[in-house]
This record gives C-alpha cells, structure tokens and sequence, in this order.
C-alpha cells in the first residue's frame, strides 16, 4: 500500500472513532459523561419545574443535557418525557425540601 493511501485510511479511521466516540459520551441515561450543569459524576434522581405558575416535583428516570441550557428526562412518576431549560428547571441528587416546590408530580391539590 502506497503512504499516500495509508494516511487516507489512518485519517478515516480516527474520524470514524472520534465521531463514535462524540455520539456515545453525548448522553448517557441519568448519568452524563459530559455534563454543562455540574461536574462529571453527578446522577440526578428528582427535577423541579415549572408549570403553569406551579413548581411540580418529578421523580426522574432518564435524563440528557445539551449543548445549551436545556435538558430532557423521563419521569418515574408520570411517565412523561419532558423538556426543560434551565431558566424554569432545577435539578436535585437528593429530594428537595418541601419549600421548594408547590406538589409533587401525581399528587396534584
């Protein structure tokens, strides 16, 4: 093989790697390898957002950031998978006190 096609090959084959690589750390369940919103071991477990005025504590079980200020999750307690910016959300390893939110996610007054 001639050097001029085993750099071509060489070069593919990191591209290749690099992008698998960038698609598999991009968002890993409810841990993030790469993580905008806190350092790299942090594994939230409850969100508070916004709705509709209230601030509505979900239970989380899945959730990915993004590039911006913005993530997603499912939650465990009403199954719904839901965008958030960081603007009307807050996340939490632990269960917040009650101060911090108005109900939970299923427990609506």
């Amino acid at each position: 093989m001639k050097s001029n096609t085993k750099r071509k090959v060489l070069a593919t084959l990191m591209v290749t790697l690099t992008l698998t690589s960038l698609v598999t750390f991009s968002g890993c369940g409810n841990r993030n390898v790469f993580d905008n919103w806190g350092n790299s071991k942090n594994t939230f477990k409850y969100v508070v957002v916004e709705e509709n005025g209230h601030n509505v504590l979900h239970q989380i079980g899945t959730w990915a950031d993004s590039e911006s200020e913005s993530a997603t999750f499912t939650t465990k307690c009403c199954d719904n998978y839901i965008w958030a910016s960081a603007n009307n959300a807050v996340f939490y390893q632990n269960k917040p006190s009650e101060y911090a939110y108005d109900f939970e996610c299923g427990c609506e007054k």
